[in-house]
């Protein structure tokens, strides 16, 4: 049976991403989340608030080493679910021999991406794309990236937050269509 793991943004483990656990969780039971503030629920008023303060108290680096150790004690069948910076904490540590029991990574909107295109996952790699980016050219790096081994990258429709809830860009209609998608997809890992 597969572990789920749910790697949040820069909101952390907030209810709207306990929702979408318990949806997922119709198809896979055991779903655990990874958040960068260890389980506390800042209830941040604005994005621009959540982002100052995981830049000031964690960041990336950090956010990587939280992974890994969630990440240790490997469970032989393991998929992901990243958001944002979360995805790209996935993508930074999907190099590391030591995760090849990772069945599948699912990584929505990481722009941080962009700065560790050397990566070389050692486990399949969905990565979803917004349709455009304020800092880089969604299109450029969706190219550079979808020719490594292990790698697909989609690009949707919505901007970068549209399956957060709490985000400006939320999007209703494609964050329930990637539910779906994701149900489809989790089923094929049992």
């Amino acid at each position: 049976m597969t572990t789920l793991f749910l790697v949040a943004d820069i909101f952390g483990r907030t209810l709207a991403l306990e929702t979408m656990g318990q949806e997922l969780s119709e198809i896979v039971p055991d779903i655990r989340i990874i958040d960068p503030y260890q389980g506390l629920d800042h209830r941040f008023e604005t994005e621009a608030l959540a982002y100052a303060y995981f830049m000031d108290h964690v960041g990336l680096k950090t956010y990587r080493s939280i992974l890994t150790e969630a990440l240790a004690a490997p469970s032989p069948d393991t998929a992901l679910i990243g958001f944002s910076v979360g995805a790209s904490a996935i993508w930074s540590v999907s190099d590391r021999p030591c995760f090849r029991h990772i069945q599948r990574a699912f990584c929505f909107y990481g722009s941080q991406i962009r700065q560790y295109t050397g990566i070389a996952p050692c486990f399949d790699m969905e990565l979803i794309f917004p349709e455009q980016e304020p800092h880089f050219d969604v299109d450029e790096l969706i190219h550079a990236l979808q020719a490594k081994d292990r790698v697909s990258c989609l690009k949707a429709k919505g901007l970068h937050g549209f399956m957060n809830q709490l985000s400006p860009h939320f999007d209703p209609d494609g964050y329930s269509a990637f539910v779906e998608y994701l149900k489809t997809a989790l089923i094929r890992l049992n």
